[in-house]
């Protein structure tokens, strides 16, 4: 039961990644920067964890000596939040967001799998065995099934250049930054003694980060000005999504490995981004949940099932 229920919430934690790109869209569109739109999303992480350490009772406190006596890689999170969402940024305008999905997934996936058989980062080694092979092949199929990728190269006539591989195999790279970042979180939060912090100190480094370049490419701070709620506080979930993704990483990734933490997460992605295109959550465009989607969603759960047991 305690397995099954870890499971749960490892699945449950990719419901988040769709609702923070709903409401980050949302930003994004009044601010006319993704960039300031990641700021305003990371800020608002920021500030919850703030609180969230204070109503716990932690401290922020950690001597400089230890600090510096840690490996210098652990504090490469927020770097690595920044990457991935500029890359993010890129792949949607070359690949769409069905290349930008399947291959961001694909990369996650894939990684998630190699850093259990080689133990990576300190984490339990898995042996990539025929089993989990198997497991992840069904996955590729499901989630090509799931998006849908043979209708989306007919209806651009098959046209795969190399420019468009190039990319692929960049959004295969972040997807792998995503499951680093999400092993680099498990062993921080243990030196720190604290998941909340752990977060905090990604979600303030990125922000910092994100504002920066936005600032340099002329994407000025003033215009947050702009930003219209008129009821819609959702806009500003983002934050929290991000947070809890974060800790939900560092909290699950040692526990049940990365392979079967990656894979959990995109089927649950995959399932809330299916539900809110068919509600027509948040103001996006109602899209009916389509036969070939469940089909995809029902493969993507039995590999789920074939990688944990492998």
């Amino acid at each position: 039961m305690h397995l099954l229920a870890l499971l749960t919430l490892a699945f449950m934690s990719g419901w988040v990644i769709p609702l923070q790109t709903a409401a980050n869209s949302n930003l994004k569109r009044q601010l006319s920067s993704p960039l300031l739109a990641s700021f305003i999303n990371c800020s608002v992480g920021s500030v919850v964890l703030t609180i969230l350490i204070f109503v716990t009772g932690e401290s922020f406190y950690r001597s400089p000596e230890y600090l510096l006596s840690l490996d210098w890689w652990l504090y490469l999170s927020g770097p690595l939040g920044a990457v991935i969402l500029i890359v993010a940024i890129l792949l949607s305008s070359r690949l769409g967001m069905v290349g930008t999905s399947l291959s961001t997934m694909t990369g996650m996936m894939v990684s998630g799998l190699i850093f259990d058989a080689c133990g990576f980062f300190e984490l339990p080694v898995h042996p990539l065995d025929g089993t989990r092979l198997m497991g992840l092949l069904l996955m590729l199929v499901g989630l090509m099934v799931a998006l849908n990728v043979a209708g989306h190269l007919k209806k651009h006539e098959g046209k795969l250049s190399i420019s468009t591989l190039a990319w692929f195999l960049v959004g295969c790279a972040s997807g792998t930054l995503l499951t680093s970042q999400g092993a680099m979180n498990a062993i921080f939060r243990v030196k720190l003694d604290s998941v909340l912090l752990c977060a905090w100190i990604s979600m303030v480094m990125t922000a910092l980060i994100v504002v920066v370049i936005a600032t340099a490419i002329g994407h000025s701070p003033l215009r947050l000005k702009r930003i219209e709620v008129k009821g819609r506080y959702w806009i500003f979930i983002g934050g929290f999504m991000g947070a809890t993704n974060i800790i939900a990483n560092a909290i699950f990734v040692p526990l049940i490995g990365a392979g079967t933490m990656m894979t959990l997460c995109v089927a649950g992605q995959l399932c809330c981004s299916m539900l809110m295109d068919h509600i027509g959550m948040w103001e996006l465009n109602v899209r009916r949940i389509t036969l070939h989607q469940v089909v995809g969603l029902v493969l993507i759960m039995v590999a789920v099932g074939i990688i944990r047991l492998g």
